[in-house]
């Protein structure tokens, strides 16, 4: 019996169908838009799943959100999805579908094959139109009652409302600086001293972030993936100002995941 399996990775931008073998290398894959409206996005999913129905037995789906036991969506403010049960309407083309969010895809791929593995305890954050992530406690990924570790929804104390991706997720950075997050990347790229230092002030709010967090949850590592992490170098200076201002350890072991598809290949692992 083939170990490729069918995986999805359905994010608030674009939706990723793949097929990844037991090296984890993708076979081959479609990157399409995700529909912004809730019954096209059914139909979506399964136009695009039933290529793949002969080639896997089990379904296993990434999603920028949060589901319930029984695999329908219970939080999602990045994709139009409230509601449905991915698991059930994917499922219904395979033998099995496993569901899961898709900070816990990245952190399941960080701790099996990247820069968490072999370790006890960190934090894999995956930065790009939101802010989702992970949390790695004695060598598992951390669920709680099933609705942990929603890293991007810690709400902040200096704003009358929001949370942290409200301040410095993908989608809130064009609406505060006029452009998204790669326009901003190629300006600083070229020297524009504006848009390099706009990077300087989400560094400084992002290591605030970290900062706290690691109060929380005294990571080994932080692990930084995300269409975000390719602008790190502009980033990082102030990172690590912030985390030797408001940490008491001074310092944090902070790397970037590097690869594509991490949170994909990550959805490999599910069982």
């Amino acid at each position: 019996m083939s170990k490729d399996r069918f995986c999805i990775d359905i994010g608030g931008t674009k939706t990723v169908f793949a097929l990844i073998d037991e090296n984890l290398s993708i076979k081959r894959s479609e990157i399409l838009p995700t529909p912004k409206n809730r019954e096209r996005l059914s139909q979506f999913l399964l136009e695009n799943s039933k290529r793949y129905s002969g080639e896997s037995e089990t379904a296993a789906i990434s999603v920028a959100g949060r589901v319930d036991r029984n695999g329908k969506m219970v939080f999602c403010p990045n994709l139009a999805a409230l509601g449905l049960n991915i698991k059930r309407i994917v499922g219904s083309l395979f033998n099995e579908s496993i569901i899961e969010n898709d900070g816990n895809c990245f952190g399941l791929y960080s701790a099996k094959a990247g820069q968490l593995k072999g370790m006890k305890n960190g934090i894999a954050i995956v930065w790009g139109t939101g802010i989702g992530g992970a949390v790695l406690s004695d060598g598992k990924i951390m669920h709680g009652e099933g609705l942990s570790t929603e890293l991007g929804h810690i709400a902040l104390f200096d704003r009358q409302s929001g949370d942290i991706e409200s301040l410095i997720g993908g989608r809130s950075i064009k609406e505060r600086y006029g452009m998204d997050g790669f326009t901003l990347h190629s300006l600083a790229e070229k020297g524009d001293s504006s848009a390099i230092k706009s990077f300087s002030e989400i560094g400084r709010q992002f290591g605030r972030y970290i900062s706290s967090l690691s109060y929380i949850f005294d990571p080994e590592r932080i692990v930084i993936g995300g269409s975000f992490a390719n602008s790190w170098k502009f980033m990082k200076e102030e990172v690590y100002k912030s985390v030797k201002r408001e940490t008491i350890r001074g310092k944090l072991d902070i790397k970037i995941e590097k690869g594509k598809y991490n949170v994909i290949k990550g959805c490999y692992f599910l069982r």
